[in-house]
């Protein structure tokens, strides 16, 4: 009886222990996360696409962040935001990420209906994915694009070497000749019965080797001639796979952070990963990057929800009863925006130089200056609204031409200062897009440099002369003999060594009084003041070059001068 009752308990006690380790164990593979706080507010957010099937951009990103964080400060239940997109760059892409990563709030992407390239990247980052039934996800793999065109990224099979050629043994020697002893040797051919019979020329095994290495690297060398590449391969495979061992690690991490299957999404990115029907529930062994319908992506749990419209996400997520509130960009948001495009900033550059060219070719502040300082301002407010950068370039360009200003108006020749100021003005341009963004900056900065000056050159010869500003601030009239009105003579030698005064200001440009006459002059490397004896020490055309009196010869001959010309 008792032996019966220990036996009993032992068993209970064995059950007992199994039940506890099995739910122990599901708890462990399947944690239970809640998505949505139930102290939050009853709202949630919903970031409608600003236009349809577009790349993603810095502009978009940026308004997300801004939104993430009204969301946090408002306390609500959730931020659903909108994508419909082909793709897009992937370190833009990576951004996302990182902004979905430390949102405080749960974040769905909403994929109405298309989310291909850095927008599944994009999508692999939220909270929650949903889909429209005609939708599609996947295409994810990255490429370069450059100079010699589009190349793929990948973590290509290596290409199999050839391997050596083996000597032939007696015993492949013996198979050999028992293959071929039912063939008839073509040693010998005739052509008619009346000629006789001509050998065919034999090659040796040496021979056909180095004809084959040489073709072989004639192959190499039309190849690698073609595709323009001047790198190394090996090295451009190791910068490739640095790339790449990050960006599927990452991949891998998105996917497991819900439970999505990690081999299917490392497939919309590397076409060398093959799925089959029994380890992924998918077939799929073509050389290509994946790309899934939303019928397909919810039944391999890629995305979480199918639905039709918004409502009808919010009914599958369980905020059927919160209010939805559409963000949308404001005017001056939809604007900078709009100005922070690379083709409208080439443009407002373009206007901002020529601008300030004018305004230094013309007399006083005007129309020109005006319109330049505009579109440079507007110009930096773009990519200041974007989030490509902060005020630091806008401040680092007036600072530059503060310094240009200075080099030309107050500080006599062009050294040091005016270098610091176009160092200046160059740096800002380029930070203005952020320097992540430094190709896009080149071709833009370098455009619109180029076609500013065409353009000025443009104004300054065939359009200024004979528009009506131009006119208007420019002087027309003409000084005729016949009017009293004489020209000295070029080259008057008797100028030379003569003994002058200052009359207005000489820097390093101004005039000088001479025998009662006022002369253009220009002083020898300094600022002169007015009243400051000077020597004329050259002449070229009508231009005196004068230098400050300095020692005590020419000092008495001077006051002489002034006394006789008091």
């Amino acid at each position: 009886m008792k032996n019966h009752l220990f036996k009993l308990l032992v068993s209970i006690l064995l059950l007992f222990t199994v039940i506890i380790l099995s739910v122990a164990k599901d708890t462990d593979a399947k944690p239970q996360k809640k998505l949505f706080k139930d102290s939050a507010k009853k709202i949630v957010y919903f970031i409608p696409q600003f236009s349809d099937f577009k790349e993603i951009s810095e502009q978009d990103r940026f308004f997300l962040k801004k939104v993430l964080k009204r969301a946090e400060r408002d306390n609500i239940k959730a931020v659903i935001f909108e994508l419909d997109t082909p793709g897009g760059r992937v370190d833009i892409a990576m951004k996302y990420i990182s902004i979905l990563d430390k949102a405080k709030v749960p974040v769905i992407a909403y994929l109405n209906p298309k989310g291909i390239s850095a927008g599944a990247i994009i999508a692999f980052g939220a909270d929650r994915i949903a889909i429209s039934p005609n939708g599609l996800i996947g295409d994810a793999m990255p490429i370069a694009i450059g100079p010699y065109g589009i190349k793929p990224i990948t973590e290509a099979p290596p290409e199999e070497e050839a391997e050596p050629e083996k000597k032939p043994t007696d015993k492949d020697k013996s198979k050999k000749a028992d293959k071929g002893s039912d063939k008839k040797p073509p040693a010998k051919q005739t052509a008619d019965k009346d000629k006789k019979p001509v050998e065919l020329d034999k090659k040796t095994p040496e021979d056909s080797k180095k004809l084959q290495e040489i073709l072989k690297k004639l192959d190499k060398l039309s190849k690698k001639q073609r595709s323009g590449k001047n790198k190394n391969e090996r090295e451009q495979r190791i910068a490739d796979q640095k790339f790449l061992t990050v960006f599927f690690k990452e991949l891998q991490v998105l996917a497991e952070k819900n439970n999505r299957p990690v081999r299917v999404i490392r497939a919309m990115a590397d076409p060398f990963q093959k799925l089959t029907m029994e380890k992924d529930g998918f077939e799929h062994s073509k050389e290509s990057p994946l790309t899934l319908s939303a019928r397909e992506a919810k039944k391999l749990n890629v995305v979480d929800y199918l639905c039709d419209d918004k409502e009808d996400l919010l009914e599958q997520l369980g905020l059927s009863d919160c209010e939805l509130k559409v963000i949308t960009k404001t005017p001056t948001e939809q604007l900078m925006s709009f100005l922070a495009h690379p083709a409208i900033t080439a443009i407002l550059l373009i206007m901002g130089l020529i601008g300030i060219y004018v305004e230094i070719r013309t007399p006083g502040f005007g129309v020109p200056g005006i319109l330049g300082v505009t579109a440079l301002t507007l110009f930096f407010l773009g990519h200041v609204s974007s989030g490509a950068s902060d005020w630091g370039p806008m401040v680092i360009f007036f600072v530059g031409v503060m310094l240009i200003a200075l080099e030309l108006f107050v500080i006599p020749g062009f050294g040091v200062v005016g270098i610091l100021g176009i160092l200046c003005v160059m740096i800002s341009l380029f930070g203005a897009f952020g320097f992540e963004n430094i190709d896009t900056a080149v071709n833009v900065v370098g455009i619109s440099i180029l076609s500013a000056i065409a353009l000025s050159v443009l104004l300054t010869i065939y359009i200024l002369p004979k528009s009506t500003l131009f006119k208007r601030i420019t002087l027309s009239t003409s000084q005729n003999s016949s009017a009293g009105y004489s020209a000295p003579h070029q080259e008057d030698d008797s100028l030379l060594g003569k003994i002058g005064i200052v009359h207005s200001k000489l820097r390093p440009s101004g005039s000088v009084m001479i025998d009662n006459k006022r002369y253009d002059a220009t002083a020898n490397g300094e600022f002169i003041d007015v009243g400051t004896s000077v020597k004329v020490v050259s002449l070229t055309g009508f231009q005196l070059t004068v230098k400050k009196i300095t020692n005590t010869a020419e000092d008495d001959e001077a006051n002489n001068y002034t006394m006789v010309n008091g």
